[in-house]
């Protein structure tokens, strides 16, 4: 098994699979338009560990573990402030030629992960994929409190003030009826 550590953008998934290579590399946030999106305050020079091992596949398939490491910051959904999100994912991938394969694959095991590989494998998309899935849908500090909201009551004053118009619909449809 071959172990390198340089910075890949594009890789050959197949070679990796059939000849069991080992590579470790850092990708950049800026190389992840769409993850940024979900962080508060990005620097695109922040990078993430990631280890791309080939593995043997089941099926008979070019297999691959994914492992991805790093911290990143969201906002709270409580305070709005950041919060720091660790990322520890190790995922194992089968790899086919085209979709047709991989919808033609049996639904039997979802311990694999199933994408359509290529021989030039664009990594920051890879794993820009994989860590957003596994972001959390509310991010929040272990110890915060949802914000005190203080009552208005001019404000709720005019709400209960305010006209209803279909007040009275129900006796005018009586007397229509």
């Amino acid at each position: 098994m071959s172990k390198s550590t340089q910075n890949y953008a594009l890789v050959d998934i197949f070679t990796i699979a059939r000849d069991r290579q080992k590579i470790q590399t850092q990708v950049k946030l800026g190389d992840m338009p769409e993850l940024k999106a979900f962080l508060s305050d990005p620097d695109d020079s922040d990078t993430l560990s990631v280890e791309i091992e080939g593995i043997e596949g089941d099926k008979g398939l070019p297999g691959a573990r994914l492992k991805i490491q790093g911290m990143l910051h969201m906002n709270c959904v409580r305070c709005t402030k950041p919060v720091e999100v660790p990322i520890d994912r190790d995922v194992p991938f089968l790899f086919v030629k085209s979709e047709e394969e991989a919808n033609r694959l049996p639904i039997e095991d979802e311990d694999w992960e199933v994408v359509v590989g290529s021989d030039r494998m664009n990594v920051a998309h890879w794993v820009q994929e994989e860590v957003i899935l596994s972001l959390p849908n509310f991010p929040q500090h272990d110890d915060c409190e949802a914000p005190h909201v203080q009552s208005n009551p001019e404000f709720e004053q005019k709400m209960t003030a305010k006209p209803k118009p279909f007040a009275n619909l129900r006796d005018l449809m009586q007397k229509n009826n």
